[in-house]
């Protein structure tokens, strides 16, 4: 953090652990290249995905995110859930399309 800043190392820490002190939440700012209005790609996923999970916790911010490939949410909302049962996901600022692959991907896990 800066060293101005408002935020309180306090409350970042009680955010992001357990009763135990183990860190078990993270925050994921979803901006990645979106050249000439394509959806983001299943490889662009793995890149996110990569290293969170030891987390239980997931938070996807979709802030100023047009729109995801099917590929996309499928490698999270299916492939990695799959692998993963235990770890949770949380959509943040996720638009009416971002919503839409989201659903059509977690439906696709339950058929």
């Amino acid at each position: 953090m800066h060293k101005k800043s408002r935020r309180k190392l306090e409350a970042l820490f009680q955010a992001s652990t357990d009763e135990r002190y183990d860190f078990h939440k993270t925050k994921v700012a979803v901006k990645l290249s979106q050249r000439d209005n394509e959806p983001m790609a299943r490889s662009q996923a793995r890149r996110i995905l990569f290293g969170l999970d030891q987390f239980k916790c997931i938070v996807l911010d979709f802030k100023d995110v047009a729109g995801i490939g099917q590929g996309f949410a499928d490698e999270i909302f299916r492939v990695f859930q799959n692998a993963h049962p235990d770890i949770s996901f949380e959509v943040v600022n996720a638009n009416e399309s971002v919503q839409f692959m989201i659903a059509r991907s977690k439906k696709a896990m339950t058929n």
